[in-house]
């Protein structure tokens, strides 16, 4: 019988059940532990007992719409929880070409330096060229 009372599911308490417990025995001035407790110490613990299943029945009542409301927030939060990791997974994307393009931009700067300090090494050597040239040419006459 003890084990019944604990294993009994209190989550599926019909409600003509509950109305039934709170119109005959909560309100009854006689369904208290203390005196109950006077007739048989047995009965108090059955009375603790109807007590907290009327109690946790009203707490569940109270409580279920607002896990109901919880497992749809979660539903919802972990839709937009994959649709962030969509979105963080294409701006890396997008930063990663980025950082390439860049990368090649910096390549690019260096041989354009690279490039105008020959340009500028060769216009120096045919400047000096066209001073030998002319240098030489005086010379034959």
């Amino acid at each position: 019988f003890l084990e019944s009372l604990k294993m009994y599911d209190k989550d599926n308490i019909p409600p003509t059940i509950m109305k039934r417990i709170r119109e005959r025995f909560i309100d009854h001035p006689d369904f208290q532990p203390a005196v109950i407790k006077n007739v048989s110490s047995a009965c108090e613990g059955l009375c603790k007992w109807v007590r907290a299943m009327e109690v946790y029945d009203r707490v569940a009542k109270v409580v279920a719409p607002k896990r109901e409301r919880l497992r749809a927030a979660e539903g919802l939060l972990d839709i937009q929880m994959q649709k962030l990791k969509t979105k963080q997974a294409e701006l890396k994307e997008v930063v990663d070409r980025l950082q390439a393009l860049n990368d090649e931009f910096d390549n690019m700067n260096d041989r354009k330096r690279e490039l105008e300090n020959n340009i500028e090494l060769c216009s120096q050597k045919l400047v000096r060229a066209e001073q030998l040239i002319s240098g030489l040419g005086g010379e034959k006459e």
